[in-house]
Formats: structure tokens, C-alpha cells, sequence
């Protein structure tokens, strides 16, 4: 009687014959988005320890490997990520099967759609080249594409990578899918439940990242256009992070009591000693923490600089983040903003810039620019560009984007310690040896 099965299991021998079992398992692949190889932590807090953005003061001894940039340190997303594909795949299937009304099936299908093209996007911004930058002589291509669920082991299909651009075109069609059977009474869920504002936010990340600017401006425009997100003023641009719910959010994992990852890996305690912004006891080791590089950048009028406060104990000589304080009213519990709008407009002006369209990049860039208190600037070329790379890297400061945003673009990572090539191995993640030991048609990363 005291034995519960964790509260986001399903058996799979009685699973998938109802509406309710149907719902729970896709709540699930939601669920696992909390783990902390995925929005837990890594993919929030390593893209800024691989990159230049931070300083890991070694207490605690934790991200250390991944700060120096250790061969095998890096994302570790393969696993998790394929078991929520796995999840997907199999409700996908149970779909076809199931006799219900038919906008019911296009809702569930729809969320799930979403659900594995965003895991299928991180997979290959880790494990692969990104279309708009190739090392041709070490590409090995995407990742495998899994279309069908197994139960049991016997059931696996041990599939090769596939290419970069048949990777991209499934993620395409996942989210053109997914657009199209969302329903709009399904914006009353977001931003923890997929919308069609989060698809279209999610297919310009995508779009971007593939090089396709014409499809980033319209994606855009459609995630702005739904209404899932507003774009808070300078007045209310630090309350917008102390909120629960983060009003920019076209995507965001909730994070609830049971959720909590604890004060060793959560987000707060990586970046804080702190446990709130207004707390005076040291809590956590905080071990990382902003580069000298970065806090330099920052102008003393740049409204962002609210996020920024010096830390606490052994951390008092440094810098902390404060985007991820217990913002929910219980430490380590802070919901994780996955796509919000200022990626949208900077994904918008970015490609506006690489369309010649210079004066729309402005106006995208300049509101950007003018929330944190910065004056409007109106630029053209690669002044442009290196402008709206800047403000990527100023505004998503400790949310997951830097080192994608410099691999994406072929640019070396600059370190105080040393400069990693964009031709280097360590870009791209290893995948784990038991996946490349047990399937023989996939091929390891260079240099692994």
C-alpha cells in the first residue's frame, strides 16, 4: 500500500486507452522538461559555463569540467531527451487507435508535436552543426530520427544520424503540424501548456538557427501576433522577473513543490548565495558567477543591471545573477522561461539584418535597446549585426543562449583562459559511449 509510483508514471501495459491516461502521459513529456540535464538546469546554466559568460568560483566543485572546457564536459541532454520522444512517440501511436472526438486527438497530438520538435532542437544544438555554421571534414551529420515508440527493448530501432537538413525538415514539419491542430482555446493554458503563440515562437528559434530568415520574420510575427506574450516597459522590466509567472513567456516550465531539484543543482543555487534578492545569509555556493568580460559590457544606465548584485560569504569579491531567486515564493522553485519575446524580436531583427532590411533590424534591435535604457542607435552592416549579437548576450545573460548563439555563427569562444576554436571538437557534445557501443550504425562527434 505505501508503494506510489512516482506522481508522472504510467504503466505501460495498462497506458494509453483513455482520455485521462492520454493526458497523463503527455503531461508527462512536459514533466520531463524539469529534469536537470534538460530546463532543470543545464540547458539554462551550461551554454553561459561553456561559453564566455561566466567565472566558476570552484566552490562546491560543481560545472567545474564544463567551465574549463573539458573533452566529454558539456550537454548531457541525449538520454532524457529520447525517453520524451519515446513518450511522444508512443502517445502518437495510442492516438491513431483511440476512438474520440476528433478535436480532442488534434489538441493532444498537436501539444506533442511541439513537445518533440523542441526536443529534437536541442539535440541537434547540442550533438550537431548548426545549418548556418559547418566544419564540412567533421560533420557527421544530425541525430537519429525516432518516428515510432517502443515498450520494450526488443522494439528499438537502432537508427543511424540522419542529415542536418532531413533533421531540420522533420522539426519543420513537427511545427507546421503543431500549428495547425493547436486549437486558440488553448492560449487560456499558456505559457505552461504549448499555444500556437509557442509554436510560431519556437519555429523562429528554428528558423534562425536553419538559416531561413524570410520564414524567421514571418514566425515572428505570428508568436507576437497570438497574444501569449506582452513585452513589458523599463518600469516594469525587473518586476517582470520577480513575477511567478514571467509575462514574456510564449513557453515556460512550471516548477512546483514536488519539482524541487534541491539547493545543489536547481538554478538558484548554481547562480546565487542567496536564497531571495533580499537575503543577507548565504545559502548556496553560488559557483557561477558573471566573467569580468561580461559585467563589463553592461553600461551603468543599462536597466538589466537589476539582475545583476554582488554575492554573498566567499562570493562577496564577485557578481551574481539573480533571475532565478526563488521568484515563486519557495527556494529553488522558479519557473524557467523556455521562449520569451525579447528572443522573438531579436530573432526577428537578426534576420531582418541578414535580409539587407536594415531599417526594420532597427526598429526590432532599438526596442531591445531602449527598455534597458539604452539609446536607439541606427546602424548598418556588420556593425548591425555584432550590435544585435551584443544585445543577445546582454539580455539572455544567464538563460541558456550564449554558447549557441557563438556556435551557430562559427565564432570562437574567447576565455581568459584560452580561445576555443570554432573548428574545435569540444563545440559539439560528445554522445554517450553505452548509445554509440550498443547501436553501430551511430556514428561518435569527431575527435571522441
Amino acid at each position: 500500500m505505501l508503494e506510489v509510483n512516482p506522481r508522472q508514471s504510467i504503466d505501460a501495459a495498462s497506458a494509453l486507452t483513455s482520455k485521462e491516461s492520454i493526458t497523463a502521459a503527455t503531461n508527462g513529456v512536459y514533466a520531463r522538461l524539469r529534469e536537470v540535464s534538460l530546463y532543470g538546469r543545464d540547458m539554462i546554466a551550461l551554454p553561459d559555463v561553456l561559453a564566455d559568460n561566466t567565472i566558476n568560483t570552484l566552490a562546491g566543485n560543481r560545472l567545474v569540467r564544463e567551465w574549463n572546457n573539458q573533452i566529454g564536459s558539456h550537454m548531457s541532454n541525449w538520454q532524457q531527451s529520447y525517453y520524451g520522444i519515446n513518450q511522444i512517440n508512443l502517445i502518437l501511436a495510442a492516438l491513431e487507435e483511440f476512438d474520440t472526438d476528433q478535436d480532442y486527438k488534434n489538441g493532444i497530438r498537436g501539444q506533442n508535436l511541439f513537445l518533440r520538435a523542441l526536443y529534437y532542437h536541442n539535440l541537434m544544438r547540442a550533438y550537431a552543426y548548426d545549418p548556418t555554421a559547418i566544419v564540412d571534414a567533421q560533420n557527421r551529420g544530425g541525430v537519429p530520427i525516432m518516428e515510432r515508440g517502443a515498450i520494450a527493448v526488443e522494439e528499438i530501432v537502432y537508427g543511424a544520424r540522419a542529415t542536418i537538413e532531413e533533421t531540420y525538415a522533420f522539426i519543420y514539419r513537427d511545427l507546421e503540424e503543431a500549428y495547425e491542430l493547436i486549437p486558440v482555446a488553448n492560449n487560456s493554458r499558456g505559457p505552461f501548456f504549448a499555444t500556437k503563440g509557442a509554436v510560431a515562437a519556437l519555429f523562429s528559434r528554428v528558423a534562425l538557427y536553419n538559416g531561413d530568415y524570410e520564414r524567421v520574420v514571418a514566425e515572428s510575427q505570428k508568436a507576437i501576433n497570438s497574444g501569449i506574450a506582452s513585452f513589458p516597459n523599463a518600469e516594469q522590466l525587473e518586476a517582470s522577473w520577480r513575477s511567478e509567472r514571467h509575462p514574456e513567456s510564449f513557453f515556460e516550465i512550471p516548477f512546483a513543490t514536488p519539482d524541487n531539484v534541491g539547493s545543489n543543482e536547481s538554478l538558484r543555487a548554481t547562480f546565487m548565495t542567496r536564497t531571495t534578492v533580499e537575503s543577507t545569509a548565504t545559502a548556496s555556493h553560488g559557483n557561477v558567477v558573471l566573467s569580468e568580460d561580461l559585467l563589463a559590457q553592461f553600461s551603468e544606465t543599462d536597466g538589466r543591471r537589476a539582475f545583476i548584485q554582488s554575492g554573498l560569504g566567499a562570493n562577496r569579491a564577485f557578481f551574481e545573477i539573480n533571475k532565478f531567486a526563488s521568484k515563486n515564493g519557495v527556494p529553488n522553485l522558479d519557473n524557467v522561461p523556455v521562449i520569451r519575446y525579447a528572443e522573438v524580436l531579436l530573432n526577428r531583427a537578426e534576420a531582418h539584418a541578414a535580409l539587407n532590411q536594415t531599417a526594420a533590424a532597427n526598429a526590432e534591435l532599438n526596442k531591445i535597446r531602449t527598455r534597458a535604457n539604452l539609446a536607439a542607435v541606427n546602424l548598418q552592416g556588420d556593425a548591425l549585426k555584432a550590435e544585435i549579437l551584443q544585445q543577445r548576450r546582454l539580455e539572455f545573460a544567464f538563460e541558456g543562449h550564449r554558447f549557441f548563439d557563438l556556435k551557430r555563427l562559427g565564432m570562437p569562444i574567447v576565455k581568459e583562459s584560452e580561445t576555443i576554436a570554432f573548428e574545435d571538437l569540444r563545440i559539439l557534445s560528445r554522445i554517450p559511449v553505452r548509445e554509440v557501443e550498443i547501436n553501430t550504425n551511430l556514428k561518435q562527434n569527431f575527435g571522441y
